[in-house]
C-alpha cells in the first residue's frame, strides 16, 4: 500500500517513518521542512495551501495520513491559513487523485471542555478548548462531508498526549505511546471497511479519560499503560477541564506568543 503522510517532519511523522512496517506499507513523506528518509521511501517538499502541489503528490497514493497542521493554539488567521485551508486542500487533492482513504490526526482537544473524571466519547458533544481545536472539528467534519459526498473513507484519530513517556495526572489518563501509535495508525491504514469513524488515540492506560468506543472497528489493541512508569503516578494538582493549559483564557501555545491577543477574562 502506497501512503502519503504530510507533516512527517513533525513528532508523530517522524516516529512513524521510523517504525511502519515497510513490507505493508510504501511511504511518501510530505512536509514543508526537508526530510531524510532511506530508501525505498520517498520525500518531497510541499506546502499544503497548494492545491495543485498536493494533487501531483498524492498520484498513485492509496492512503493519506494527515499530520500537516499548526500543532498548537495561534492566531486564528495563522490556523485558517494552516490547518482549515491545508486541510480542505488536502481532501479536494485526495479525491481528485483517486485515494480510497484519509486518517486524520485530530485532537483529545475538540473535547477539551469536559470536567476532568468524565469519560468522554466520540458521540459525546464537540467542547473544543482553541482555535487550534476548532480546526481539528472542522477536519473531522469535512472529512465526513467527504466520505458522503464522494465515498472516500475516513478515520479521525483523536489524538491525545503523545510523548516517550507520561508524566502527571494527565499523561496517566490521556497517554500515547510511541509504540502504540505505530499500532492505531497501522490499524487505521488496514481495517477493512471502516466507512467514516472517529475514535480516541491513546494507550491502554489503566485510568482512562476516553472511551474505546471505534477501537473494535479498526482492530487496535494498544500494549503500554502510563501507570507502568513512575513520574506518570505523580500526584500533581489538575485544573477542571480535560483540555487542562489549553482551556486557561491566556494559553497561546508558544514561547513566542505567551499570551493569547484575545480580550482579557473576565
Amino acid at each position: 500500500m502506497r501512503i502519503a503522510i504530510t507533516g512527517a517532519a513533525g513528532g508523530i511523522g517522524t516516529v512513524l517513518l521510523r517504525r511502519l512496517d515497510r513490507s505493508r506499507f510504501e511511504l511518501l513523506a510530505l512536509d514543508l521542512e526537508p526530510i531524510e528518509v532511506t530508501a525505498p521511501d520517498q520525500s518531497r517538499r510541499l506546502d499544503l495551501r497548494d492545491p495543485d502541489q498536493l494533487v501531483d503528490a498524492f498520484a498513485g497514493v492509496q492512503a493519506v495520513v494527515h499530520l500537516g497542521a499548526v500543532p498548537h493554539e495561534d492566531t486564528f488567521e495563522t490556523i485558517l491559513e494552516h490547518n482549515i485551508v491545508g486541510t480542505r486542500n488536502v481532501y479536494d487533492a485526495a479525491v481528485a487523485a483517486g485515494v480510497s482513504r484519509v486518517v486524520f490526526a485530530s485532537s483529545a482537544h475538540v473535547t477539551g471542555f469536559y470536567p476532568w473524571g468524565h469519560r468522554t466519547g466520540p458521540d459525546d458533544a464537540p467542547r473544543p478548548d482553541t482555535y487550534y481545536a476548532l480546526s481539528k472539528l472542522y477536519g473531522e467534519n469535512l472529512g465526513r462531508v467527504f466520505h458522503q459526498r464522494f465515498g472516500i473513507e475516513v478515520v479521525n484519530l483523536r489524538i491525545g498526549g503523545f510523548t516517550p513517556e507520561p508524566w502527571g495526572p494527565w499523561l496517566r489518563s490521556g497517554w500515547l505511546s510511541f509504540d502504540d501509535a505505530t499500532r492505531l495508525f497501522t490499524a487505521a491504514l488496514t481495517a477493512p471497511d471502516v466507512g467514516y469513524l472517529t475514535c480516541y488515540g491513546v494507550s491502554a492506560n489503566t485510568r482512562p479519560m476516553h472511551s474505546r468506543q471505534g477501537w473494535d472497528v479498526l482492530g487496535y489493541r494498544p500494549v503500554d499503560d502510563a501507570e507502568d512508569h513512575p513520574a506518570a503516578r505523580v500526584d500533581e494538582p489538575v485544573l477542571s477541564w480535560q483540555g487542562e493549559d489549553f482551556t486557561d483564557p491566556g494559553y497561546f501555545g508558544t514561547p513566542d506568543h505567551p499570551r493569547h491577543p484575545g480580550p482579557a477574562a473576565p
